[in-house]
């Protein structure tokens, strides 16, 4: 079964899960795509792992932010725009590293997805030192938890949750869950480099002063990442019914101005 148990390995061994190879897509095509992987992880059980970059400059919306809201960052106000089935604050996508995770859990069941934030996050903050930043989770370091109104703020990384990695001040991983009846899928945002779209926040490799080779980080994110939840990730690709459903999914919700609009 799935490990769910803090720092620890399942006790019969590593399940197998299906890794889909870093892509590049559009925004809604992105979006479909997990949404069909967590439908498909629904009926199967069998965990993916995924990584993902963006065709073009996109901002996607929090699933309960108003389409309004985005006259508050006139930085982001001509790029692509696509809503999340995933709450919290819209995200500038663009020089950035983005995954999603998703596992089968019981029905009814919390803690795992708790659990989940966690391993998560320390797979990347530990492949991230092997680069040279120190990524802490943000309730590790010590600063004050931010108000009401910080929280509410339009951008996701200008917000602070407690898993959220922070490096030298700046939050620069943050992550959404959404459930169904017996599968979580959580997707994130590595920031890499400061887009033009969103000035005001820098990525890991403007704290770091030098690149990061996400050729390099993907690969020691996924073996991180197989220790931490039990699963042996092994290379796969989107079969033919989730590609059928993505593509469903995708004409109709995320290329929807009826779904973009709908707050």
């Amino acid at each position: 079964m799935m490990n769910t148990r803090r720092g620890s390995a399942a006790s019969l061994g590593p399940i197998v899960g299906r890794l889909i190879s870093l892509a590049t897509a559009g925004a809604a095509e992105n979006m479909a795509i997990d949404q069909a992987i967590l439908d498909s992880v629904t009926r199967t059980g069998v965990p993916v792992l995924r990584f993902y970059q963006w065709a073009e400059p996109t901002l996607s919306l929090g699933y309960f932010q108003e389409l309004a809201a985005r006259a508050a960052h006139v930085q982001s106000d001509s790029i692509c725009c696509v809503r999340r089935t995933t709450g919290g604050g819209a995200i500038v996508h663009d020089q950035e590293l983005t995954y999603s995770v998703t596992i089968p859990v019981p029905p009814g069941s919390a803690g795992p997805r708790s659990v989940l934030y966690e391993q998560t996050h320390a797979a990347i903050a530990e492949a991230l030192a092997n680069f040279g930043a120190q990524a802490v989770p943000f309730r590790c370091t010590g600063l004050e938890p931010p108000s009401e109104s910080r929280n509410s703020q339009f951008l996701c990384f200008q917000r602070r949750t407690a898993e959220d990695l922070i490096v030298s001040g700046y939050k620069v991983l943050g992550s959404a869950q959404r459930k169904s009846r017996t599968a979580v899928l959580q997707h994130g945002s590595l920031l890499l480099c400061t887009s033009l779209y969103a000035p005001q926040i820098p990525g890991v490799s403007d704290l770091l002063s030098r690149p990061l080779n996400v050729e390099q980080l993907v690969p020691q994110i996924v073996a991180n990442l197989s220790e931490k939840l039990g699963v042996d990730w092994q290379l796969g690709t989107l079969s033919d019914e989730e590609v059928y459903d993505a593509e469903q999914i995708r004409r109709e919700r995320f290329d929807s101005p009826l779904w973009t609009t709908r707050r």
